[in-house]
């Protein structure tokens, strides 16, 4: 990540490990060395070639991994309620594109220390480029390494119109308004060449970028470009990522779509290649059993993105038969739009909550297997669980440091408990990505935040126009999109994520 070499000790800290004592974890010598973890356990003799940091009072964790996020609409955080991802999308995704390079920059860079403030050290940023313009990527690179933080960067590639992508838009919405929704198709073959200049350009600047493919969704792509996608990712040898089954609407997509493929995004997928390991879907809200099964079987992993779903309606995902089929989960915030805040915390509260009132089976998710999840899950996601999502000799030293005087932790009974039930974030005092210190006592040791917020302030004016400009647009197919909500929910399902809906049958 850097020429620097990060070599020092951490002592008197609890340090917390997969499968230890996640309740009352030891206090533990850490040893890094070139910014990899060397040693765990005890004292380490005094050595005149690494200094020693003592964090008596304060427990070491793993950093988190969000493994599913979108740097494009930062600025939009707190702008939404109460619509519908559809409705929400037309100007959640129209405030990111045709930015200036210096707006891309700033955008990133504040969405990147909200993550690292909270515990996150590594993003996969599912990033919505437009136009695909290699001033904006580099403004989005140089945003990731000015924080420190690690970055799973993928550019989202698609080749069919936003017209074509939600269902009935084109029959219940009036002609004149489609501008509005969206009938621009893209090249998605360009897209892919572009990625690969790009990574070509850039590489992985010492492992802080982890490139990924991004197909936006099936029903966004072709079945040529699936497959394209799906030769890209063998051919570079990175992780895909992707969109499925958000909302109802677009389970019954395929079903009306993809009828050739059994009315299976999953199918549909699976046949362009896009299934096992190294893919993940975002979300995952709607898949019948069937589909659950086949995704479990193939080894595909679901990263869930529960805030997005409850914000915008989505329904909640089928936690525990996800669980019970073995399926490689992970965990993501997703938008800042669409679920305001960038906490790993806040998701695995809801995991081990949603999975227990939707299931009253005994086999709920514990503190510990969300701990797992939001860290191991998401590293494996990416295939770097070699590297990050533990505090074990070998790995890279991505490490949070909370402080345990905190009032979360008064009294001190379960570390994993109180991390995942009452620690806030308040509790995060300083973080390290491969060894490198990126945040000291709550703030970045790499970016001067008054500055950035100096920036933040003088640019939001002209943002809040925008957005409120694009609303008033999005306003005037309001009716249409309830009325394409009201059909959906007319169609009649064998199974419901609503848990009102499920209690009533």
């Amino acid at each position: 990540m850097t020429a620097e070499k990060h070599s020092f000790v951490i002592e008197g800290a609890r340090v917390y490990r997969h499968g230890g004592d996640t309740d009352n974890p030891p206090v533990q010598s850490v040893l890094v060395r070139d910014g990899r973890i060397a040693h765990v356990g005890d004292a380490i003799p005094s050595s005149n070639d690494v200094r020693r940091l003592a964090l008596d009072g304060h427990m070491l964790v793993p950093g988190f991994v969000n493994g599913h996020y979108h740097s494009h609409d930062v600025l939009a955080k707190g702008m939404f309620e109460t619509m519908s991802l559809e409705r929400w999308g037309l100007i959640a995704g129209a405030i990111g594109s045709d930015r200036t390079a210096e707006e891309v920059l700033l955008r990133t860079t504040v969405g990147a220390i909200e993550c690292v403030r909270n515990g996150i050290t590594t993003i996969q940023d599912f990033l919505n480029l437009a136009p695909y313009d290699p001033e904006l990527l580099d403004a989005v690179i140089s945003a990731y390494r000015s924080v420190g933080v690690r970055v799973i960067l993928g550019v989202t590639v698609r080749d069919k119109s936003q017209l074509d992508t939600i269902l009935w838009a084109d029959e219940m919405i009036p002609p004149e308004q489609h501008a509005i929704v969206g009938t621009r198709a893209s090249n998605g073959l360009s897209q892919l060449a572009f990625i690969a200049e790009q990574k070509k350009r850039h590489g992985d600047y010492g492992g802080q970028v982890i490139w990924a493919v991004n197909p936006s969704a099936p029903q966004r792509c072709s079945f040529d470009l699936l497959k394209a996608a799906n030769a890209f990712r063998k051919e570079h040898g990175i992780p895909v990522y992707t969109h499925v089954y958000e909302t109802r609407l677009q389970r019954i997509f395929a079903q009306e779509k993809l009828a050739e493929f059994g009315g299976s995004a999953i199918n549909y997928m699976e046949a362009a290649g896009l299934v096992g390991p190294g893919v993940t879907i975002a979300h995952g809200v709607w898949p019948d059993a069937d589909e659950i099964a086949k995704i479990a079987d193939t080894g595909t992993g679901v990263v869930l993105n529960i805030l997005s779903n409850l914000k915008l309606r989505s329904g909640v995902a089928p936690l525990s038969d996800y669980r019970r089929r073995g399926v490689n989960l992970s965990l993501g915030c997703d938008n800042c739009s669409c679920s305001d805040v960038q906490s790993m915390l806040q998701v695995m509260k809801l995991f081990c909550l949603l999975a227990g009132i939707s299931d009253p089976a005994p086999e709920r998710p514990t503190a510990a297997e969300a701990i797992s999840l939001a860290t191991r899950g998401g590293a494996k996601a990416a295939g770097i669980e070699d590297k990050v999502g533990a505090i074990e000799p070998g790995m890279q030293a991505d490490l949070v440091a909370y402080d345990t005087t905190h009032p979360a932790w008064r009294p001190f009974n379960s570390a994993a408990r109180q991390l995942v039930f009452a620690e806030t974030g308040l509790g995060v005092r300083h973080v390290w990505v491969g060894g490198r210190q990126i945040v000291a006592d709550g703030r970045s040791t790499l970016v001067d935040e008054t500055q950035l917020v100096r920036r933040l302030n003088e640019t939001m004016p002209g943002v809040r126009r925008d957005l409120d400009a694009l609303s008033a647009n999005a306003d005037k197919v309001e009716s249409a999109f309830q009325a394409i909500q009201a059909r959906a929910f007319k169609r009649p399902m064998l199974y419901d994520r609503y848990l009102a809906h499920a209690s009533r049958k």
